[in-house]
């Protein structure tokens, strides 16, 4: 393949909601630009870009893909991303690596909650972008309406560049407001036009539009705006690229990918119009403490990984070169773990198809097989790079499931290939949980851990999911009476025997350790060296609970009195009297058993507020107030986990993949008594023997 200079080599994020058309979108530049002979179709499973077997099942994007074309002499490094919100942090990784992004409304449903964040997205990582109206084709497309949505919602700095011809079945073609010509598409063929004279009218108040915001990319143009009332046609083409690599443009287009309407006007705007890797702002990188920037023009190859997948020659690293070039093949170092990588081929990828590169410019991406220590995120570079690519926080999951194998060939397996696939995706995060011992994967939803228990299937791995144990927590509402712990055993030779007398009091529930230990022994009641072994007890059989086997948290315990044997007492002796005493004492100060409450922050249409208020009631939530965002409502809550622990399934179901959702642990609360005593009845609790 060519070895594209950098100036002209474009890379282009394609994001948006969910359904609204952006592989679809994405196959038809492949189209037009003959890098495919064929227009590819997710329904159909020949899709480029939706390759997984987990895509091509749901028909959907679950994974961002790479693709590249060449238009007028120039490279479009196409990517395709995810509009489903269990996968937006491919979405996020994807944006972050691109030079300008095509975020995509569809004509019909305007702009919604998958449309926002994927703005901002674009907006935080200071990238140009443009807005494809897609769907013009589709009955009730509605231009004007859409258009007056992204304005309201999006930003008032979107603007018109294009005129649609026709609407509905009757559309098209454009005319483009920028150069004044019109064309009409057919079969993928695209023939100038003169622009319709019922269209005069639009197209003078879209050119008006489109000037008020070009003279504000330029001092001199607003000069001359300010003094003339206008700009010539000279000047618009001057201000134009200004204003849109700047951001203070955003343009809107509109599109029929399914139809091939418009596809050739937004490869000719790319290529003008969007920047080159070397007119993109700078990326952010740490070195130590110190935030540095960096440019095409810096020293030496670096370049960041922002995605792996597995293929039959091994796993397929994926990256953006931000610096420097790249040979046919070599090697690098992962900085992040200053870990030598060599490879024997770089490959440009179309999909899951790849073809032998000799080399590639700063600004490219490109992608090698089989890095023993490098996944998506790092960073990769030459000797002299000393500092690693900041891509942002990844979003803590909100969907968990225990992972459970089927057999004991399963279980040998398990855990390496569960952490082959959360290293492949940084959303996911697989842990041991502290009080169940149970194995736990979170993701961004539960289509997130479904298609991960479909990759281990691939793997040969059966697994089967449950609700992970709530981390119910134990405590005490009143102190307890002088209790008595006793510890004795007598057996042929030498005994045990321990007593300890305690007290139990509640601690406030913003206690830092949740545990104070106070030693009130005088006389020797207890020699010094089993008081610690008292507390030791106490200690262990908190972990282990009394009531439900919850760990107990916010005691006080204080230890007065006790009694020993100077032959049969011992270390184990006094933890098993601290153990009993203990046990005891919480039975008497009426325990209680609390749950974690989290808080609930909910995006949905407006059209969904009501049902979603109702399911957060019907889940003992405590709505706490709710904002309106454009068409959208920001609900905020409190709410159980025991109760959300399907939330991403209900919230599916409810607003049909409209809404999006976040979780946070805020505090513990008591569980109301007839949910309590359930799980206490439920549960199995050791008593401490004699």
């Amino acid at each position: 393949m060519t070895k594209y200079e950098t100036k002209n080599i474009r890379n282009i994020a394609i994001v948006g909601q969910r359904g609204v058309g952006k592989t679809t979108f994405s196959e038809a530049m492949l189209f037009i630009t003959k890098a495919n002979n064929r227009i590819g179709s997710v329904d159909d499973e020949t899709s480029t870009f939706d390759f997984e077997p987990e895509e091509q099942k749901r028909h959907s994007t679950v994974s961002a893909a790479y693709a590249w074309a060449e238009w007028n002499d120039h490279k479009i490094n196409v990517i395709d991303t995810p509009g489903a919100s269990d996968f937006m942090n491919d979405t996020r990784l994807s944006v972050e690596v691109a030079d300008a992004s095509f975020i995509l409304v569809g004509a019909t449903d305007g702009v919604q909650v998958g449309t926002e964040k994927v703005w901002s997205f674009v907006e935080g990582a200071g990238i140009p972008r443009a807005v494809l109206i897609t769907g013009m084709d589709k009955e009730r497309a509605n231009f004007l309406e859409t258009v007056k949505d992204v304005q309201e919602t999006l930003s008032r700095q979107a603007v018109p560049i294009h005129v649609p011809i026709g609407n509905e079945q009757s559309f098209k073609g454009v005319v483009n407001l920028i150069s004044g010509k019109a064309f009409i598409f057919e079969n993928g063929e695209m023939t100038e036009v003169t622009p319709p004279a019922e269209l005069a009218d639009e197209i003078e108040a879209g050119r008006e539009g489109l000037m008020e915001i070009i003279a504000e990319s330029d001092e001199e143009l607003t000069d001359k705006y300010l003094e003339e009332g206008m700009l010539s046609d000279e000047d618009m083409m001057k201000g134009f690229p200004l204003a849109v690599r700047s951001g203070i443009l955003t343009p809107i287009l509109c599109v029929s990918g399914k139809r091939l309407i418009g596809i050739d006007e937004v490869l000719n705007f790319t290529v003008e119009y969007l920047p080159s890797p070397e007119e993109r702002t700078p990326f952010k990188g740490k070195k130590g403490e110190e935030t540095v920037e960096v440019t095409c023009k810096n020293d030496g190859f670096s370049a960041v990984v922002f995605k792996t997948f597995t293929t039959d020659i091994g796993t397929m690293s994926v990256f953006r070169i931000v610096s420097g070039d790249i040979g046919g093949d070599g090697g690098f170092n992962n900085v992040g773990s200053d870990r030598k990588e060599r490879y024997s081929q770089l490959y440009v990828l179309r999909g899951k198809k790849r073809d032998n590169c000799d080399g590639m410019s700063a600004g490219d991406i490109g992608a090698v097989a089989k890095l023993k220590t490098t996944y998506t995120g790092d960073t990769i570079g030459s000797d002299n790079v000393e500092y690693v690519f900041d891509l942002g926080e990844t979003p803590d999951p909100v969907a968990i499931v225990a992972v459970h194998p089927k057999s004991k060939a399963d279980e040998d397996k398990l855990g390496s290939k569960l952490n082959d696939i959360v290293m492949e995706d940084p959303a996911l995060k697989l842990w041991r949980d502290a009080d169940s011992s149970e194995l736990l994967l979170g993701g961004m939803g539960q289509m997130h851990i479904d298609v991960s228990v479909d990759k281990l299937k691939r793997s040969k791995v059966e697994v089967e999911t449950t609700l992970p144990r709530i981390p119910y927590r134990e405590t005490i509402t009143k102190k307890s009476p002088y209790t008595e712990g006793k510890h004795k055993k007598q057996s042929g030779g030498r005994g045990q025997f321990g007593v300890c007398y305690i007290e139990l009091e509640p601690l406030p529930s913003d206690t830092e350790t949740g545990f104070e230990f106070e030693d009130k022994i005088f006389g020797g009641a207890i020699p010094k060296q089993w008081i610690p072994s008292v507390e030791k007890g106490i200690r262990d059989r908190m972990s282990r609970g009394v009531i439900a086997g919850y760990p107990v948290i916010n005691v006080k315990v204080t230890l007065l009195d006790g009694k020993y044997h100077d032959v049969d007492s011992s270390d184990a002796a006094f933890q098993m009297a601290g153990s009993k005493g203990f046990q005891a004492a919480v039975k008497n100060s009426n325990p209680v058993l609390l749950e974690p409450i989290y808080n609930l922050e909910v995006v949905v249409p407006q059209d969904y507020m009501g049902t979603i208020m109702g399911s957060i009631t019907s889940k003992r939530g405590r709505p706490l107030g709710s904002e309106q965002k454009g068409k959208n409502v920001v609900i905020k809550a409190q709410v159980p986990l025991a109760e959300i622990q399907k939330y991403s399934a209900d919230l599916e179901s409810m607003t049909s993949g409209r809404g999006s959702f976040s979780i946070e642990m805020d505090h513990y609360e008591r569980v109301p008594p007839e949910i309590a005593q359930k799980i206490i009845s439920s549960a199995t609790m050791e008593e401490e023997e004699d």
